[in-house]
């Protein structure tokens, strides 16, 4: 019963990371960062995509690793 109820955490965690990583990636919302502008020397929507990217990445290894 423990063993279900932890895999329905994990799904309903995991979800809500996808829902993250997917309303952060819609257009209307990258059209804010798409500028002439560059941070680091790379461009501001490329910069973002990356840390949208890496912090959706973050997420699941800490909720996987938590899983574990």
């Amino acid at each position: 019963m423990a063993e279900s109820r932890d895999d329905e955490q994990l799904s309903l965690r995991l979800a809500a990371v996808a829902a993250l990583g997917f309303v952060l990636m819609v257009p209307p919302f990258l059209a804010r960062f798409d500028r002439m502008g560059q941070v680091f020397g790379v461009p501001v929507l490329a910069a973002y995509l990356f840390l949208v990217w890496a912090i959706v990445i973050g997420l699941v290894a800490v909720i996987g690793g938590r899983s574990r």
